[in-house]
């Protein structure tokens, strides 16, 4: 009885191990059937010589750099070619490139063959997309993700924590038309590039959003040195918070909106305090309430050139114990300053004592 329980006992661990076995060769042949499949694939690739070769899948990738519409690029021995694409490959890479989460989600990659799977994964394969979470492409889907690492952000809707922005080291941004979207996110990050839809806008370093009421000035890029922000109505608080390295900034008016609104101080844009490295500031419009310049200890240069003497406040210049060039039309007296006239009728005050 006892050699019959060992004998099952023996028959059942044998069949066990062999189930285990079989399973392992399985996973280790799967990969080779898709080697094997890639190796079958051939590719009529054109070159700028108006040669035609027919490329083997190794042949073809070892040469590809890149893609656009409808063509992969190659570059081999000095010379650049194509391979044309299907229109499977070209959906995707469009959905990757512009869809929703749903589109991102859904992707239909069947069909794909293995040298479009391969470019749309060099293609994308830094990209991080967020939507409550990060999500990325495998190469055959898109799914939620532990990476943390991404060259370029996608933000799909909704906002991004400064964390996450920060976290995963992204040089660029995109905006989607869905995404709430706030200077706040940037703060310490090394986004050096952003892309947007509409309503978001992107020029000369800086964040614009359309409203109904006019254009926003949302926020200002962390790496800026020079900003210029002109055809605004409004501008967010802390909108240039994160430009820690802002040298030189132009606005139409201080404050959070043009023809006076909550607050009139030129550090609204900023938030709590102005970076040590901005040094000049031209203000080309609007009114200069008392106090516009508080917080403003470290700017050296102001130009309010073309601002009328009685839209200027005395008092503006409150705290800015750093000055040392200011064009204005306003009359003052100013201790430690030369006044001149300029040819534009302003005056131009300078300070006699320096160094």
């Amino acid at each position: 009885m006892v050699k019959d329980k060992r004998s099952l006992k023996k028959g059942v661990f044998s069949v066990l191990i062999f189930a285990v076995g079989f399973l392992l060769c399985a996973c280790c042949l799967i990969p080779f059937y898709g080697a094997a499949a890639a190796r079958e694939e051939r590719y009529e690739a054109v070159w700028q010589d108006g040669t035609v070769t027919e490329e083997s899948y190794a042949s073809a990738y070892g040469a590809l750099y890149g893609a656009e519409e409808g063509e992969l690029l190659l570059e081999r021995d000095g010379r650049r070619g194509t391979i044309g694409t299907s229109a499977r490959y070209q959906t995707v890479r469009t959905l990757l490139k512009e869809g929703s989460l749903l589109d991102l989600l859904t992707l239909p990659s069947e069909g794909l063959s293995p040298l479009e799977r391969a470019a749309l994964y060099r293609e994308f394969c830094t990209t991080g997309y967020y939507s409550a979470d990060l999500f990325a492409y495998d190469g055959s889907g898109v799914s939620r993700t532990r990476r943390t690492s991404f060259c370029e952000l996608v933000l799909l809707d909704g906002s991004v924590p400064a964390s996450v922005v920060c976290d995963t080291g992204a040089e660029k941004l995109s905006l989607r038309s869905g995404a709430m979207f706030s200077a706040s996110a940037l703060i310490g990050s090394d986004v050096r590039e952003i892309a947007a839809e509409a309503p978001y806008a992107v020029q000369e370093g800086a964040v614009y959003l359309s409203t109904a009421g006019g254009r926003r000035l949302v926020a200002g890029l962390p790496h800026a040195t020079e900003l210029t922000a002109d055809h605004i109505a409004f501008c967010d608080k802390g909108a240039l918070s994160p430009c820690a390295e802002l040298v030189s900034l132009c606005l139409p008016f201080t404050g959070s909106a043009e023809q006076g609104g909550s607050d009139g101080r030129l550090l609204w844009a900023f938030g709590e305090h102005l970076p040590k490295s901005l040094k000049r500031v031209k203000i080309t419009g609007d009114t200069i309430p008392a106090f516009a310049f508080t917080g403003c200890g470290g700017v050296e240069e102001l130009d309010l050139c073309g601002i009328p003497a009685e839209k200027v406040s005395a008092s503006a210049f409150a705290g800015c114990t750093g000055l040392i060039r200011l064009h204005t039309k306003i009359g003052l007296s100013l201790n430690g300053f030369v006044r001149s006239g300029l040819p534009c009728g302003c005056f131009l005050y300078e300070r006699s004592n320096i160094g």
